[in-house]
């Protein structure tokens, strides 16, 4: 049973439905729209329905598509039709359930575009009204046919003819047109119908209370029909455009990502240059040094912070007290004749010291090479070498465990590790060998603990990789592909269970535990071979290129110092306070400090190209 015919009124809901659409399109080309031919880029990005969008993660599409429209002309024929045929239906049905059966027409026509057009090759820029007014047309007629029924009086008796010549006409030049969105026609008129029927059969001797029970009924049913067609098992089609959607997603999330680090970077960068060193004269800036005796080959920091250790050629190693600037005498152990394979500046003999281990006490050290094939034992507080231990041949990195029990020690003729009791002074165990490093090559080598000393860490630079051995035994248990080229060094932090791989190419970070590299950072063009150091909050690297230290850093990829250094640079080290940067070096032999808080002229404004160093980061 269809409703009373109400006395007339002002169609308000009508009226408002035409603002909004009105106020809408002017905020649009207000915004830049082209107001008679916007682009489909435009009306996407104010909400037209787009299958690929509107049936994945942006449903809301379907709605503000109704009230989107494609230009003034396509704005005015709808709002003319809304206006005509609006104001009868209002006064037929009542502002609520018009604007009922509007939302709700409109939706189902939206629902049915995005379906009937998910095409991957043949996608549909949909806006507009006509869904929600073919609703209108499509709620009338099954009113009419109801009130036919029932034998009940209507508005005009004589309108299904008419009504139905115009649904036909319509339906027809949406056919020929093309452009014309047909399918959210269909949609819409069989939407309407729909709901336009159930309102209609709703008795009006119903109570209000019953009437609108019955309306939330019909609103909820409708809603669900709509979520359910949403739902239905994807076409082929439209499951591509969904793995278009999430692939551009994607791809979307990954540039804004990257734009954001940017602006971030910049920030940062600028904030360094703020918060940086002062600059100051080259000559300021090199730095203060005290002139070694013999060739140095590697530095080391002892616990104190106050001294460092050096191992140089004719097989010695000097403590220098960092304060007083001055060196002790020379440690030195026996020499052998002969030179060392591979070694390019003589005299430089098969037992030239060329790394270090403290032990836990900070007094004992051992030094690899000091004995021919094996390490020597030094005590650093008597400056004598007490003791040597035979390992293999040429030994080239040292690593002590905490308890002072162990040392390990890397063999680079034999491509071994060894294991050596400090309490009975026997190897207690051997590696197989691994990697194919030879001598007449240089390349780097190193040795660390890590897992609590349960895991010996080696650099193997013949198959670009970390080898991690089993501490107990040196089984191989594992290794890490490392892709940041020919590597310079690396720096361990088993506190933090992460390791910063130098190479020429790239720095590669890799986490301890899961043994994997986390994050490259590329160099962005490349650097030579070359002493690095990483601090130990690991956000700076220093490395000597072009007879310069730099300082960079890693948080923002850019030079934040630089420091002029004549001849060539072998070792470099960070205090631990961050403030200090120690090298050493040869023509002339010295051990240089320089001050972090200063730096020479950059040469170029924050965030150029020409202090960037890492065209990407390790965050």
């Amino acid at each position: 049973m269809t409703v009373a015919v109400q006395p007339p009124r002002a169609p308000v809901v009508t009226f408002a439905l035409i603002a909004i659409n009105i106020v809408l399109y002017l905020i649009q080309v207000a915004a830049g729209l082209d107001w008679l031919d916007p682009n489909s880029d435009d009306l996407v990005r104010w909400g037209a329905n787009l299958a690929v969008y509107s049936l994945t993660d942006e449903p809301w599409r379907l709605l503000t598509s109704m009230f989107l429209h494609i230009g003034l002309l396509h704005l005015a024929v709808n709002m003319y039709m809304l206006l005509s045929f609006g104001a009868m239906a209002e006064r037929r049905f009542g502002p609520v359930r018009l604007l009922l059966v509007y939302l709700l027409s409109g939706l189902a026509g939206s629902v049915v575009s995005a379906l009937w057009h998910a095409d991957p090759f043949n996608q549909v820029v949909a806006a507009g009204a006509s869904g929600a007014l073919m609703g209108l047309t499509g709620a009338y007629l099954a009113d009419w046919l109801v009130a036919s029924w029932h034998n009940d009086p209507h508005e005009d008796v004589k309108i299904g003819g008419p009504l139905v010549q115009t649904i036909v006409i319509n339906l027809v030049i949406g056919s020929a047109i093309p452009g014309i969105d047909n399918a959210c026609h269909v949609g819409g008129l069989v939407g309407g119908f729909i709901v336009g029927g159930a309102f209609a059969m709703v008795s009006p001797r119903a109570s209000r209370l019953q009437s609108t029970l019955a309306g939330m009924l019909i609103c909820a049913g409708a809603v669900a029909a709509l979520v359910a067609a949403l739902r239905i098992e994807p076409s082929e089609g439209l499951q591509v455009l969904r793995e278009v959607h999430a692939a551009e997603k994607a791809e979307r999330a990954d540039k804004e990502l990257a734009e954001r680090k940017k602006k971030e970077r910049l920030a940062a960068i600028v904030e360094e240059r703020k918060r940086g060193p002062r600059t100051e004269t080259d000559e300021v800036a090199a730095g203060t040094s005290i002139a070694l005796e013999h060739r140095p080959h590697s530095l080391y920091l002892l616990p104190d912070a106050q001294r460092v250790a050096v191992t140089a050629g004719w097989n010695a190693v000097q403590v220098i007290d960092l304060a007083g600037r001055t060196g002790g005498p020379w440690i030195k152990g026996p020499r052998t004749q002969g030179m060392m394979i591979g070694c390019a500046h003589p005299p430089c003999f098969p037992n030239n010291p060329n790394a270090l281990a403290l032990a836990p006490d900070g007094r004992t050290a051992y030094a690899a090479s000091m004995e021919k094939d094996g390490i020597g034992i030094v005590d650093l507080q008597t400056g004598t070498m007490t003791g040597a231990l035979k390992t293999g041949k040429v030994p080239r990195a040292v690593a002590a465990d905490r308890a002072g029990q162990r040392v390990y020690v890397l063999n680079d003729a034999d491509n071994t590790v060894v294991a050596v009791d400090l309490g009975t002074r026997k190897i207690a165990a051997r590696s197989a060998a691994f990697g194919k490093n030879r001598l007449d090559e240089y390349h780097p080598a190193g040795i660390w603990l890590a897992a609590q000393d349960r895991e010996v860490w080696v650099l193997d630079q013949s198959l670009s990789r970390l080898v991690v051995l089993d501490a107990a035994t040196l089984a191989e248990v594992a290794d890490v592909s490392i892709t940041s080229g020919y590597m310079n060094g690396a720096y361990f932090d088993a506190a933090r269970g992460k390791a910063w791989v130098v190479g020429v190419d790239a720095i590669d970070r890799v986490d301890l535990a899961s043994k994997k590299v986390e994050t490259t950072s590329h160099f962005c063009q490349g650097v030579w071979a070359a002493p690095v150091a990483i601090d130990r909050s690991a956000s700076r690297l220093a490395i000597a290129a072009g007879g310069r230290v730099l300082v960079v850093s890693l948080r923002t990829g850019y030079i934040v110092a630089s420091y002029p250094y004549d001849g060539k640079p072998t070792g470099l080290q960070f205090a631990p306070d961050g403030k200090h940067l120690y090298a050493i070096g040869t023509e002339p032999e010295r051990l240089t400090t320089l001050d972090l808080a200063v730096t020479a002229e950059l040469g170029a404004p924050a965030g150029s190209d020409d202090l960037k160093l890492l065209c990407s980061t390790l965050d």
